[in-house]
């Protein structure tokens, strides 16, 4: 009788030990995946805020740009004038980035893994866009001083 009340016993901190252990790995697993979710989010407003300060980085090299043309003839400066007017363009990006954010506050916390992996590649691919943007204004900005060393070699009078 002693022998059947030991079975049972060991049989029942069985059930139990294995009870704790499924319970603990589900703890765990659940805990990895918020942790994932968290990776995710924290990953979407970084890049919405690196995303952000592009666009005003942008902002700030057409508006320079902007500024060397001034001293340049207009024929000199009329292809890059209608590079540069494209601050219609960085403002609808700050607004679609916005939406971003307000997607990022408002279904975050409930979206599948999938769609914060899709708004993750939307501003992906726009940073994506806009360093191409920064790019042409970088060989803008190289094309204007280039023709503002030549404008003013040619309107320096010549030595006698």
């Amino acid at each position: 009788m002693a022998n059947i009340w030991g079975n049972r016993i060991e049989t029942w901190l069985v059930i139990v030990a294995v009870c704790l252990i499924l319970a603990i790995l589900g703890l765990w697993l659940r805990d990895r995946g918020e942790r994932g979710r968290q990776d995710a989010i924290r990953a979407l407003l970084d890049g919405a805020d690196a995303l952000e300060s592009r666009l005003q980085e942008c902002r700030e090299r057409m508006q320079h740009l902007r500024d060397m043309l001034v001293v340049l003839p207009e024929e000199m400066s009329a292809r890059a004038d209608s590079a540069l007017q494209a601050d219609a363009k960085v403002q609808a990006a700050l607004k679609d980035l916005l939406a971003h954010r307000l997607w990022i506050q408002q279904h975050a916390a409930t979206a599948s893994p999938r769609e914060l992996a899709q708004a993750r590649q939307a501003l992906d691919q726009s940073g994506a866009t806009l360093q191409a943007q920064l790019d042409r204004l970088a060989a803008i900005s190289s094309d204007l001083q280039r023709a503002q060393a030549d404008a003013r070699s040619v309107s320096r009078p010549k030595p006698a």
